[in-house]
């Protein structure tokens, strides 16, 4: 299972264009806008990948669509920040073949349950009533708040069975990942992993503010085209530099069996004292 953390991912000036970008968005998210057809409506597509937006119009939760060209020449600050993670190399093993990136962001009070554990997926619905799934290439999470506390991300090495989408395999893990929250953190893992968020043991009371970044081979039906009112006067932002990508600590935690802490993972939450970096708990054979 890959997975890899890095601190200082973007450039301050990069980062600090972002959390404008990211408090102005929850402001209207907070306040309950809601969007009109003309802000609202797709912007104008420079960059065609002849899907189009299928939705008449965006919502303020809807997971938005970064087009590959969109990596060197964005559109707003999030358009940049993604570019510049694609460039550092970090983002996923190859991105040869990579189309684009679906973001989103998540705003969740201290008070408010932690998102549960999921598989990221496109559904597309066949005509004879089948499903088909697809996962992006690698998920990725952008820590934008959090440096005084907020619940790690967690990742087991499962994904959802081909046959069917509520079991998990393999059925006991071999090895879990939780990554502490850090402001200007990256943390990136294979796109078909079972993953959520973990209840926060501290003392924090604020917001877990994130940038969600999935990164794709072929575009998913539910990611928008970006809205007009997202796009910088002139239609091209600054584009942004990552910073140092230094590598985060990882504690491994092993001679354990997955019995020993599975009430713990069920309840999502740490099984053993929390650390600011990366814990990776290698479970013995069943």
């Amino acid at each position: 299972m890959r997975v890899d953390a890095r601190d200082d991912a973007l450039r301050d000036d990069a980062f600090d264009a972002l959390v404008a970008f990211v408090d102005a968005y929850v402001k209207i998210v907070d306040a309950g806008e809601e969007p009109t057809s003309e802000l609202w409506s797709p912007s104008d597509e420079t960059f065609e990948d002849g899907t189009g937006d299928r939705a008449t119009r965006a919502s303020l939760t809807s997971a938005f669509w970064c087009p590959v060209d969109a990596f060197d020449a964005p559109r707003c600050a999030v358009e940049a920040a993604i570019g510049a993670l694609a460039r550092s190399g970090r983002a996923t093993a190859s991105t040869a073949r990579i189309v684009g990136a679906e973001w989103w962001i998540q705003d969740v009070a201290h008070d408010e349950p932690p998102k549960v554990y999921h598989t990221d997926c496109d559904v597309v619905m066949c005509d004879d009533g089948s499903s088909k799934r697809s996962h992006p290439t690698s998920a990725s999470v952008l820590y934008v708040a959090g440096d005084r506390g907020g619940g790690a991300t967690c990742v087991f090495d499962q994904t959802t069975s081909r046959a069917n989408a509520g079991e998990l395999e393999p059925t006991t893990p071999s090895v879990v990942c939780a990554c502490g929250v850090k402001k200007n953190r990256f943390f990136v893992f294979d796109g078909d992993r079972w993953h959520g968020v973990l209840h926060d043991a501290s003392e924090f009371r604020g917001q877990r503010v994130t940038l969600l970044v999935n990164w794709w081979t072929s575009r998913p039906a539910g990611a928008r085209s970006l809205p007009k009112r997202f796009v910088v006067d002139g239609g091209r932002c600054a584009v942004a530099q990552s910073g140092s990508m230094t590598k985060v600590e990882r504690t491994v935690v092993s001679g354990r069996a997955f019995a020993d802490d599975a009430s713990s993972w069920s309840a999502q939450r740490l099984p053993t004292d929390a650390a600011s970096g990366v814990v990776e708990y290698r479970y013995e054979a069943p």
